[in-house]
């Protein structure tokens, strides 16, 4: 592999400047003012703009030569205003705004399942507990081919949850196709209160350190988030990993809530700083933590933890409460606030900044540029110090005290997963074969899988192809030109002659390595663990749900084993609590 690398790289060296030579570089451009383009200046009356407004309006409502939609015009027009604002100061209205609605009350009408694409098939990955699609005998796995009398074929992910969606104590008729029994079967289901748990796991594994997940800060969120500690603390709990990875953020008011349970009584956790007064506030933590401070405490992040999932982390990590593990975080520290304009339309306004205890701001930079949310302490390169005084910087997120990327799938892992056949063979497989918690995956499942992969065809690049397909690229390129050139200029080509032709066989030699290699991807070693693993999450799925799944998903997850690491060796945890002498950031290899 390392031959086919380095005959790839010669050739690019050789190749590249000749196939530019005869390009013309093309004229910077400019950009100039338009004539007549209109000037706007704060100095001009607010009056004035809100009358330019209302005879703008009027005009294209009286003028336009097609009948106007006088409501989208002024949605648009709202949509607008909030264009030279940041990215999080929206107007909200229709789905947007049920699925705000939805934080908010922690519930929704439906039937309660959570349904992916899967080849372009509308499946069910996992009903709910208690919900009735699961009463009602809705599996992981099933196909949903016919929502009441809309066929699902072709129909987006969003289409399908508006169908599915609806008043409470409404009906929908979700017809489903089921691959174990090849069956297709009708479900009448009455739609109910929906209880988003947005805490959907925790448990503690034989050593006694305790795992919750948190996809989202919701309106449950905390309260559910209390339960699952309490339950861990009776486990005799010896340390606890909080796994934000993926979480978007949501109340603000809930992250509070959960820190309070996590630091010690009367501490700074939180403050917000904007125009109005009541943006202005200092937030503590109001009674004695749940959980004993002596318990060692470590934080999950990824690059899609945000806003509220970053007010935890950012906390903890200032008041020196745990470490934080992971990839540094998304960069949002502002603060929203709600305004219905009336049943079906809500603006989402930012209204303040949050900083963490330390005083950072963490908002990525780019979403300050505009003029309107900078200030001395947004800068990313200003410096803070935690409580016990280690150094953090401000801007651009929060750095893990342990940086550690998650594991890479191989490409042909991959390319099974986008495929969605992990789940579809399961779905099939676990019913005929009557398996049970706890799942194991053994030589008979994988040779079985095999057999059920026959019907399928997996798209994937392996290490070296895309840089194949460049090559071939190149020469296709330098051969088209050889042909298009005066005879003075291939004159001065005829040298290339035998290199081409030699490359040109080359390359039919790695497409032949990589054809061999694709036909073992199945059996190489670091593939079936990977494998095995995928099998195992969504045979685990279908046999006990989501919690079973999230359980088994940690077996080979890097980042959690790190911190598990850690938090069971305390010499190395208060290590990384204490200032450092040399602030670089600490690295973890993965292998």
């Amino acid at each position: 592999m390392q031959l086919i690398k380095r005959w790839i790289i010669f050739t690019f060296i050789l190749i590249i400047p000749v196939i530019g030579q005869d390009k013309k570089k093309e004229p910077k451009s400019k950009s100039f003012k338009k004539k007549n383009e209109i000037e706007f200046s704060n100095n001009q009356n607010t009056k004035a703009y809100l009358e330019m407004l209302e005879e703008a309006f009027n005009k294209v409502r009286v003028s336009y030569v097609d009948s106007v939609n006088e409501s989208e015009i002024i949605k648009a027009a709202i949509k607008g205003m909030m264009k030279p604002l940041d990215p999080y100061t929206v107007f909200l209205s229709g789905s947007s705004k049920d699925r705000l609605d939805m934080l908010r009350t922690g519930k929704y009408g439906g039937v309660g399942i959570q349904i992916g694409l899967r080849r372009d098939t509308l499946t069910v990955l996992t009903p709910f507990e208690d919900s009735p699609a699961y009463s009602e005998g809705i599996h992981s796995g099933d196909q949903i081919i016919m929502i009441d009398s809309v066929k699902t074929k072709g129909m987006s992910l969003k289409d399908a949850s508006n169908l599915i969606k609806g008043e409470l104590g409404s009906v929908v008729e979700l017809t489903i196709y089921r691959p174990a029994t090849r069956k297709r079967i009708g479900f009448e289901l009455t739609r109910a209160n929906i209880i988003i748990k947005h805490v959907p796991y925790w448990g503690v594994d034989k050593n006694g350190i305790g795992y919750i997940r948190i996809t989202k800060f919701s309106k449950n969120t905390a309260k559910d988030f209390s339960t699952g500690l309490q339950e861990l603390i009776d486990n005799d709990l010896k340390g606890l990993v909080v796994d934000l990875r993926g979480n978007s953020g949501g109340l603000l008011s809930n992250s509070i809530n959960i820190l309070d349970k996590l630091t010690d009584r009367g501490v700074n956790l939180l403050n917000t700083r904007g125009r109005l007064t009541k943006s202005n506030k200092s937030m503590n933590s109001r009674r004695a933590p749940m959980l004993p401070v002596e318990i060692p405490v470590a934080v999950l992040i990824n690059r899609s933890s945000a806003s509220a999932s970053e007010i935890v982390a950012g906390v903890i990590q200032d008041l020196d409460r745990g470490i934080i593990v992971g990839e540094k975080s998304f960069g949002k520290g502002l603060v929203q606030s709600m305004y219905n304009l009336n049943d079906t339309t809500t603006l989402k306004v930012t209204t303040a900044k949050y900083y963490t205890p330390s005083g950072r701001l963490i908002q990525k930079e780019d979403y300050l540029n505009n003029g309107f949310l900078t200030d001395g302490l947004d800068k990313k390169d200003s410096t803070f110090t935690t409580r016990g005084g280690r150094i953090v910087k401000g801007g651009g997120g929060i750095t893990p005290d342990v940086e550690i990327k998650k594991t890479s799938l191989p490409p042909y892992v991959q390319g099974l997963w986008k495929e969605g056949v992990f789940l579809t063979f399961a779905a099939d497989y676990v019913p005929k074969k009557n398996i049970v918690e706890p799942v194991v995956i053994t030589d008979k499942i994988y040779k079985d899988f095999e057999i059920f992969l026959q019907e399928y065809e997996i798209s994937y690049k392996l290490p070296g192809e895309k840089d194949l397909t460049k090559l071939k690229t190149a020469l296709k390129s330098q051969e088209d030109l050889k042909k298009k050139s005066k005879p003075s200029i291939l004159s001065r080509l005829t040298f290339w002659k035998k290199p081409l032709s030699a490359m040109n066989k080359l390359t039919v030699g790695i497409d032949e390595y990589f054809h061999n290699k694709r036909d073992g991807q199945y059996w190489d070693p670091e593939n079936i663990k990977w494998i095995k693993n995928g099998l195992l999450r969504e045979m685990s799925l279908v046999v006990s749900g989501k919690r079973g799944r999230i359980r088994v998903s940690l077996f080979e997850d890097n980042v959690y084993q790190e911190a598990v690491d850690i938090l069971l060796d305390l010499n190395r945890y208060y290590d990384l609590l204490e200032p450092q002498p040399d602030t670089a950031e600490k690295k973890i290899e993965n292998d």
